[in-house]
């Protein structure tokens, strides 16, 4: 599958919006990569989460070079029940510390069944998740 590529989450939605519905575009997988996050995600159709993983591995792996070793770290979270993940700070945290800490960058990520044999998976990875320079705060 080709990927729609976008370098901002403004692009992505002023493109999303000549769609009129969202079941429109939902079938393309898309890539956003700002220079400090990379955000990918896909729907599948298919009879499990490791072939859906393996087909998000295979549409992303050129997008950046860490796609490959972030989808084999979702494999082993869903081999183990885990099938989502995030890295975030503590509830306690303040605005400081929380700018502070997503400077340094974030992940998340999702294998979800949506319905009988179609799935959606999603990779956010940022700064140091990303091989990327963190952000000067």
């Amino acid at each position: 599958m080709t990927v729609k590529m976008f370098k901002s989450y403004e692009d992505y939605e002023n493109w999303t919006e000549q769609f009129e519905n969202c079941s429109d575009y939902q079938e393309i997988p898309c890539a956003i990569d700002d220079g400090f996050k990379v955000m990918t995600d896909m729907f599948t159709e298919c009879k499990s989460w490791k072939t859906a993983l393996r087909r998000f591995e295979k549409t992303f792996r050129e997008v950046h070079s860490d796609i490959t070793g972030w989808v084999e770290c979702m494999r082993e979270g869903a081999e183990g029940g885990y099938f989502k993940d995030e890295c975030k700070p503590g509830w306690n945290a303040t605005p400081e510390e929380l700018k502070e800490f997503y400077a340094g960058g974030s992940f998340s990520y999702g294998i979800e069944e949506v319905d009988d044999g179609y799935w959606y998976i999603f990779l956010n990875i940022s700064g140091i998740y990303a091989s990327r320079e963190c952000k000067v705060v």
